[in-house]
């Protein structure tokens, strides 16, 4: 059943990641047909290091109240103003001649960034009733694929037409899109975490207090698993699609627009039918499925299928991914409620998962190097069925009890 908060949650996430598709995917190849070294691009992607930290300040989206009222929506609003006004100051330079100012100006919009994302996502979990999380989790996932598909996609196909001024407009007007729509939302009453009195003396006491759970170290570590059997996804595929003599249009063409459409399609149905079946089921089926796909892929680092085939199993990998994601989130939201810190505890658990993903994305190519294509893909299916096999023994996985905090 279609509800607003729905359309408003998938809305703020599309957003979100107009600008990072942009920032992730198309800028690397901007810069460089700009004229921007190799070093200067390695520079410029290590910005996305700061998003691996924000657990460290998301206590303060949480405790902190502006011109005293408690709650996301105004950090929301004021971060993304924040985050906008320093993207439009990327208008004034060239990409490669003003490199450092680009670099400092995307800090800048990067640190308002994570205060943005923490309060967006302490949002989710605070309106989401447990019923309506893996529904409004399927409408974020098609967002997030919207967004990609936008900036890291459309935007680069357009970027020799609209150029560096088209785009920077492009991703400031993205930003700004969500803001009026906030402005009429109305949150809820918002609580502080823990004790009041001890808010602002023991700001960092939630990251504790979440750990302090039945099952959340054991859970920090599924996560990580979860995030290591990744290392076959989409971005090692493109890497193998390269060496096959793949174009740089074609391989973008399927990873980043037409996997990401069909996965936001199928991600809206999946939303619906992780609603209707155990949190267990979901997750444990998509581990499988992207266990058993990372094993499919291994013909596809010799060329070993027709073109058509290996079309299909990219395509489907990123939408395994996409959907592995849903049923994960539904879980991490779950978790979340345990205390009135939701940003905290949703962004901790984000950030383990960002730490995963991030050291095999790192690894993946180095290990190619060493064992070859088929050996990580081996590894990475492993990985998967481990992750399945621990988390159907995981004993907290099902919500304890019901969470009701509708707008």
């Amino acid at each position: 059943m279609f509800k607003s908060k729905y359309f408003l949650l998938a809305l703020l996430i599309a957003s979100r990641w107009v600008v990072y598709g942009f920032l992730d995917v198309a800028l690397t190849a901007v810069l460089r047909k700009a004229g921007v070294s190799l070093t200067q691009i390695s520079l410029m992607l290590g910005v996305g290091f700061l998003f691996m930290f924000k657990f460290l300040w998301a206590p303060l989206v949480d405790r902190i109240a502006i011109f005293g009222v408690y709650g996301y929506k105004r950090w929301f609003l004021i971060t993304q103003t924040l985050v906008a006004i320093f993207l439009l100051g990327l208008l004034w330079l060239h990409p490669a001649n003003d490199f450092y100012w680009v670099f400092g100006l995307l800090v800048f919009a990067s640190i308002a960034a994570t205060f943005r994302d923490v309060s967006i996502d302490a949002l989710a979990v605070k309106i989401l009733s447990e019923e309506e999380r893996a529904t409004a989790n399927g409408w974020m996932s098609a967002g997030f694929m919207l967004g990609m598909v936008l900036g890291g996609g459309v935007l680069l196909l357009l970027y020799d037409t609209i150029g560096w001024e088209g785009a920077v407009w492009a991703i400031s007007i993205g930003t700004m899109i969500p803001v009026p729509v906030m402005l009429y939302f109305k949150e809820p009453e918002h609580r502080v975490g823990q004790s009041a009195g001890k808010e602002n003396t023991h700001i960092l006491s939630s990251l504790k207090e979440f750990f302090r759970g039945p099952g959340r170290m054991q859970w920090a570590g599924l996560i990580l698993i979860m995030a290591m059997a990744g290392i076959t996804g989409p971005s090692l595929i493109a890497v193998m699609l390269i060496d096959n003599g793949w174009s740089l249009a074609r391989v973008g063409g399927v990873t980043n627009i037409a996997g990401p459409l069909v996965a936001a399609v199928l991600s809206l149905a999946a939303g619906y039918v992780f609603a209707r079946i155990s949190r267990r089921a979901a997750v444990v089926t998509m581990l499988l499925g992207g266990a058993l796909l990372s094993f499919i892929k291994i013909p596809v680092a010799y060329d070993g299928y027709a073109m058509w085939a290996t079309m299909a199993i990219v395509i489907t990998s990123v939408v395994i991914a996409s959907l592995t994601n849903i049923a994960q989130k539904v879980i991490v939201m779950d978790k979340s409620t345990a205390s009135p810190d939701f940003g905290s505890n949703f962004t901790i658990q984000v950030s383990l998962a960002q730490i995963g993903g991030t050291i095999s994305m790192m690894a993946a190519p180095a290990l190619s190097e060493m064992f070859g294509y088929p050996a990580v893909l081996a590894m990475g299916g492993c990985m998967g069925l481990i992750a399945a096999f621990l988390l159907s023994r995981y004993q907290y996985l099902e919500p304890i009890q019901k969470t009701t905090s509708n707008p």
